[in-house]
């Protein structure tokens, strides 16, 4: 009996060991779900307060499409999150359901073990029993073993009363953890109903902006091909900024040269951790060709990627340079050309500018304000490599 006593609780020790890691190891997965949720729910109440902005003004606009589109993706991501929540909180329960289950199955073993030994000590609880069996020892060893084992099955006894009780109190606490999983799920789910609600009024509200907008296809057409004319001016103009200054590079001396070579290794450095040119705001615009937000069948491209930020937010360099060129391009406002030795970074649809050409700016040094396109404050950021333009979200470290 001492020794299957013994078992039981080797037994228990490793069941206890084993639960804990798995706790652990889904802790850690628990504590990155909820950093993703405040994240993105960051994210979109800061692209809240923005789109807030746009919806006082009663007109459709590509910005305001656009915009939607982002909190659409954002609720979406959150729906995601949400749902892989509730996964993650089934997988928990079912733990600790198997846990509860298991310590039911051996504490009602112990107590069935308990009831057999409180049966054998009622048998021999006299002390003239006791002396008995002591007595009828062959020799003083045998009686000296005797005595060690009614002292050992006296301790097993009182052993395994810790032990009921332990595993009672262990039961007991993973029956109010269980309750309180299935009152985290119930809440979640309260949630999700939310968020499914407000991703379903956005997509009503797109889909209006979007219909009022189809209305103005001719309209639209003409804005598409003027942003293209102004797009082809800015590629014209950093590909002229990007000869300018190979030429120069090659009549330079050592040491600027080397000075050029030595900030172009630290911007290549930064990719992924430069600065956003703007404080708050969401990439409204993809690098790249994608489908027009409104109009079916058109394609249009980005040379860059636009920014809906708050209004008349300050613009920033994102790393050390020189201010190679500022124009004025219909279309884009005010542009700012800014070098990074063979790297170039573009600002553009600023309606201010607080630089002048030639001048040595530091990373997060304003260098003027974002203007407004499509009823919305937005500027494009560029960056290329010599004459190649890059995808800038490759570049700009993740909010």
């Amino acid at each position: 009996m001492i020794v299957k006593g013994l078992k039981f609780f080797a037994l228990l020790t490793i069941l206890t060991l084993v639960s804990s890691e798995a706790v652990w190891a889904q802790s850690k997965s628990r504590e990155q779900l909820e950093k993703e949720k405040k994240q993105n729910l960051i994210k979109i109440q800061a692209a809240e307060k923005i789109l807030a902005v746009t919806r006082k003004k009663k007109s459709s606009t590509i910005g305001k499409v656009k915009a939607l589109n982002h909190q659409i993706n954002s609720q979406k991501g959150q729906l995601e999150l949400l749902e892989e929540d509730i996964l993650l909180i089934d997988l928990e329960i079912v733990e600790l359901e198997k846990a509860s289950a298991e310590l039911d199955t051996k504490l009602q073993t112990l107590k069935e073990e308990y009831a057999d030994m409180l049966y054998l000590a009622s048998k021999s609880s006299s002390k003239l029993n006791k002396l008995s069996f002591l007595f009828a020892s062959n020799s003083f060893n045998e009686l000296i073993m005797r005595y060690k084992y009614l002292e050992q099955y006296t301790e097993s006894r009182k052993m395994q009363v810790r032990h009921i009780a332990e595993i009672t109190a262990t039961l007991k606490t993973r029956q109010q953890e269980l309750i309180g999983k299935k009152g985290e799920k119930r809440t979640i789910i309260t949630q999700k109903q939310t968020e499914s609600l407000k991703l379903e009024k956005l997509k009503n509200e797109q889909t209006l902006v979007v219909n009022e907008l189809s209305q103005e296809e001719k309209k639209i057409r003409k804005e598409i091909n003027e942003s293209k004319r102004a797009l082809k001016r800015l590629d014209n103009l950093i590909n002229a900024i990007v000869s300018r200054s190979i030429a120069k590079t090659s009549t330079a001396n050592e040491a600027s040269n080397a000075a050029s070579v030595a900030l172009s290794s630290s911007f290549q450095g930064n990719r992924n951790k430069l600065p956003w040119p703007v404080s708050s705001g969401f990439i409204s615009d993809k690098f790249g060709v994608k489908n027009h937000p409104v109009l079916k069948g058109v394609r249009i491209d980005n040379n860059g990627v636009d920014i809906q930020t708050s209004a008349n937010a300050p613009v920033s360099s994102v790393f050390d340079g020189i201010v190679m060129d500022i124009s004025q391009i219909p279309g884009l406002n005010n542009v700012v050309a800014i070098q990074h030795g063979d790297y170039y970074t573009v600002y553009a649809n600023l309606s201010s500018v607080s630089v002048q050409i030639n001048q040595k700016v530091i990373a997060r040094q304003t260098i003027g304000v974002a203007g407004q396109k499509d009823g919305v404050y937005e500027i494009n950021f560029q960056v290329w490599k010599k004459f190649d333009k890059q995808n800038p979200e490759l570049w700009l470290n993740r909010k």
